[in-house]
């Protein structure tokens, strides 16, 4: 079968869009915020004031406006923003008048832990000014920071990279100040051009402010419209700053880890093993536009663990964020339409080496990666995806995007080669344009040849006869100031496809997904209301089967107390929702409501997560729907002000006859002693167990312990203890101690 039809899809929407609306003019520049060079010899104190005479003498910004929960409404707490700058640093002054300081919500928090339940302010800078993605740099009002990068693309944050920077607050009788030193090492800039002082696009920049009390409020220096393409699509101009003559850094971070390991399957022998790892970390920027990072037999033991999540019942493999520094550097890069690149996939480098380039309308990054494996290679199917063993293997990898003025062309390229097993490339372009008059679309094409096959055994990799498959993807979405939203996605994804590189857990299928939806504001008790119908149909493209159909109505809301609300109800009529577990088996009518809700219920729980499902649902090792659910919850709570609670309860069921046939639990205790915003203790206890009837439990309790140390991001120190006992009949334990010490070579030079 052919991919015609959605070819000529593609080519229609693209079209049919054009003609709804002409092409997107440029995004209007705000007011400007000017920053001021500080005079020679000049050095300020980083205490979180703004007593110094400079900040007196800099220009000040207090034209803000509230993007929620009334966008464009005039702001109830005043806001001023200065900024100066000297050949090392921005500096980034605010003041954040509030008439009720003792209301002021600022406890310690773990770093990038800064979030909407806390007073904080933000600062977004898009120092090649295409307004395509932004560094963000969050200080709340006791001094704990978070930082990572906006992207217009999908117009979300990605708290994962880390870039240098300090911050301090200061409680005022009315309100607090915040004082950010943004280093110019850290800030992502292209040359100017001979002669220029200033860069060829002008410097952009964001101020926001989170006012969380009984309606959570932000504040942001310029107006965020309903309708605008992305968050950061309105940044505003950064005026006056000048790039100190030496721009082009070197950074080395080495690191030092003892481990020792204590290790027993069932009633055999005791393993130990006692190491020292040497790794080495570098940053290189040769040129303004270009950063070089290359990474020497890192460890990453320090990195936090994921989240539990409930798993047993689906066959589909399930997405983990990237946590390990190396792939911090251009993240936003690596995203397209679908999730064709995941760094999570090359699971033990013993080397790495990486380049990123940002430079005006063309950015893009590529890697190599000499991995040890031992993780697992997904191989995606019609009704599940499957998994063998990941043997060692070496990568090559590529992404580069061009942005001319609404089309953003892009284009990625992968070839992975395992040890004696054959080799896996994908390749192919993709295209974003913000059409205009609210209307965006994303196209993109994949191209996998793959000689990797599953070996004898099932279990491992072999060389054999190459496959080749296809992945075409097209997204039309609308996003209107009339509170009238719309989204259609249609897919086509070939069996023979594979990307080793990337997290494509389905293959062999054809996918129509849609979204429509209308909303109101400020309607009674809530700021957002809004009814919805999302509807998905997947089909097998070898035997035409329907894999899985679904057509829901909902609602989702939002309210005081950081109310988030949403309601789905699945398979009102017969056929709107059902599942079919595999080929050849039967198509199972399932019927059930989708919840959710997230709110502040006090200042000593300041955050409230949970998830239910009820109603029949599909069994996948079954043939025929049966009485089930699934809720998760989770809870932040400050019992006292230095100690983080975070229990998160997950619990999956199916009923047969009135008994348990299926049961599955995810549960997890973290709890952090904050002695300082530099200094914490973080205990993790977590219990996950699956169970069906006739069957032996699965069960696994893991228990760690870990002191920090942040100097700040490039000088950290880690000491640290685990406990694990998991597995199905033998039980494995496991014991671990390691200590980890990582330091900036600059700062410790600065430092003596």
């Amino acid at each position: 079968m052919t991919i015609r039809p959605l070819r000529a899809w593609a080519g229609a929407v693209l079209l049919s869009a054009a003609m709804l609306a002409a092409a997107q003019p440029a995004a209007p520049d705000g007011t400007p915020i000017r920053a001021q060079r500080l005079p020679d010899g000049t050095r300020l104190v980083l205490d979180g004031t703004l007593s110094h005479p400079a900040w007196q003498t800099a220009p000040v910004h207090d034209q803000f406006i509230e993007k929620d929960p009334d966008n464009g409404a005039a702001p109830r707490h005043a806001t001023r923003v200065r900024v100066l700058f000297d050949e090392q640093a921005l500096w980034v002054g605010v003041e954040a008048l509030d008439d009720a300081p003792d209301e002021i919500r600022a406890p310690l928090v773990r770093y990038d832990g800064v979030n909407r339940t806390q007073d904080f302010v933000v600062v977004y800078i898009d120092a090649i000014g295409l307004r395509q993605s932004a560094q963000f740099f969050r200080v709340n009002a006791a001094g704990s920071l978070a930082d990572g990068m906006h992207t217009a693309a999908d117009d979300s944050e990605d708290f994962s990279p880390d870039f240098d920077f300090d911050a301090a607050t200061s409680r005022q009788p009315g309100g607090w100040t915040a004082v950010l030193r943004i280093p110019f090492a850290s800030l992502r800039f292209a040359e100017p051009a001979a002669g220029a002082a200033d860069s060829a696009q002008p410097w952009r920049i964001l101020v926001g402010r989170r006012v969380p009390r009984a309606q959570f409020h932000l504040h942001t220096s310029v107006l965020v419209p309903r309708d605008a393409p992305s968050f950061i699509a309105t940044l505003q101009p950064l005026q006056g700053v000048r790039l100190p003559a030496q721009h082009h850094f070197l950074t080395l971070r080495p690191s030092l880890t003892w481990r020792t390991q204590r290790s027993r399957d069932g009633a055999g022998p005791t393993r130990a093993e006692n190491a020292w790892d040497a790794s080495l970390d570098l940053k290189w920027r040769p040129l303004a536009e270009l950063v070089v990072d290359a990474t020497l037999n890192p460890d990453f033991s320090q990195v936090a663990v994921d989240e539990p999540q409930l798993a047993g019942n689906t066959r589909f493999a399930l997405f983990f964020p990237e946590k390990r520094p190396f792939f911090f550097e251009g993240s936003d890069l690596l995203r397209s339409p679908t999730e064709a690149l995941y760094t999570r996939s090359l699971t033990a480098p013993r080397w790495g080496l990486r380049s990123t380039w940002r430079g005006g309308r063309v950015a893009g990054t590529a890697m190599a990666i000499d991995d040890r494996g031992g993780g697992l290679v997904l191989l995606p199917g019609a009704y599940g995806t499957g998994a063998v063993e990941q043997p060692a293997s070496r990568t090559l990898l590529a992404r580069g995007q061009w942005t001319d003025g609404p089309l953003q062309w892009g284009a990625m390229a992968a070839l992975r080669r395992y040890d004696n097993a054959g080799r896996n490339q994908v390749a192919g372009p993709d295209l974003g344009w913000q059409i205009g008059g609210g209307w965006r679309a994303r196209l993109q094409w994949l191209q996998s040849d793959t000689s990797a096959q599953p070996d004898a055994t099932g279990t491992g990799l072999a060389e054999g006869p190459a496959r080749r498959g296809h992945l075409a993807h097209a997204r039309l979405l609308y996003q209107g100031d009339d509170r009238r939203e719309a989204d259609l996605t249609l897919e086509d994804v070939g069996a023979g496809f594979r990307d080793d590189t990337g997290f494509i857990a389905q293959a062999g299928v054809r996918r129509a997904k849609g979204r429509v939806a209308t909303g109101w504001g400020n309607l009674g008790p809530f700021n957002e209301f809004w009814l919805n119908l999302e509807g998905e149909r997947v089909t097998d493209r070898a035997t035409g089967a329907v894999v899985l159909q679904d057509l829901a109505p909902g609602i989702w809301l939002t309210g005081a107390h950081n109310l988030e609300a949403w309601a789905y109800l699945h398979g009102l009529a017969r056929g709107t929702a059902a599942m079919r577990p595999d080929a050849g088996r039967p198509l199972q009518q399932q019927r059930y409501l989708a919840a959710g809700l997230t709110v502040t219920p006090a200042l000593w729980a300041p955050l409230l997560d949970a998830e239910l499902k009820l109603g029949r649902l599909a069994d996948v090792a079954g043939d025929v729907p049966r009485p089930g659910g699934q809720l998760q919850v989770s809870l932040t709570t400050r019992p006292l002000p230095r100690l983080e609670l975070e229990p998160r309860l997950g619990y999956g069921w199916l009923r047969q006859g009135g008994r348990a046939l299926y049961a599955e639990s995810a549960h997890q205790l973290l709890a952090r002693w904050h002695f300082s915003a530099t200094q914490s203790l973080r205990a993790i206890v977590r219990y996950t167990a699956t169970e069906r009837q006739g069957s032996t439990p699965d069960q696994s309790t893991t228990g760690s312990l870990t002191w920090a140390w942040r100097e700040s991001a490039g000088t950290v120190l880690y000491v640290g203890a685990a406990r694990s006992r998991d597995g199905v009949g033998p039980v494995r334990r496991g014991n671990e101690a390691f200590v980890k010490l990582q330091v900036d070579v600059d700062e410790l030079r600065g430092r003596w």
